[in-house]
C-alpha cells in the first residue's frame, strides 16, 4: 500500500504543495489565530486584502485622487497623462482601503 502524502497548511490558510509530508500528524484547517470562518483580528475585504486605511482617509484619497486625475487630464499633454495615471493609485487606495506603504511600516489607521 502506498504511503499517503499530507500537506501542511501555510499561514495564508492554503495547502503547501511544495512541502509534502509522509504520514504523521499534519494540522489540517485554518491557521492558528484564525477561527473556522476564516476571519482573523484584522478587518478584511476580499481574499488576502487587509484594510489598513481609515474611512476618512479613504474618502480623502478618493477625492484627492479624482481631483489630481482631472487636473492631469486637463493638461492635455503626456505629463498630464502620467500625473493622471499615478493619481489613480490614490483612488484605488481609497476604494480598496489597503496601503502597501502602511503595511510595510506597520501602520493601521482603520482601527
Amino acid at each position: 500500500m502506498a504511503a499517503q502524502m499530507a500537506y501542511p497548511v501555510t499561514h495564508q490558510g492554503v495547502r503547501d504543495l511544495d512541502n509534502p509530508q509522509r504520514g504523521g500528524a499534519v494540522r489540517v484547517g485554518p491557521p492558528e489565530g484564525v477561527d473556522s470562518t476564516g476571519s482573523d483580528d484584522v478587518t478584511k475585504r476580499g481574499e488576502g486584502t487587509r484594510i489598513n486605511v481609515g474611512p476618512k482617509e479613504r474618502a480623502a484619497s478618493v477625492l484627492g485622487g479624482g481631483l489630481i486625475v482631472g487636473y492631469g487630464l486637463g493638461r492635455l499633454d503626456l505629463t498630464g497623462l502620467l500625473i493622471a495615471a499615478l493619481a489613480t493609485g490614490l483612488i484605488c487606495r481609497g476604494i480598496v482601503g489597503h496601503c502597501a506603504v502602511y503595511e510595510a511600516a506597520g501602520i493601521n489607521t482603520a482601527r
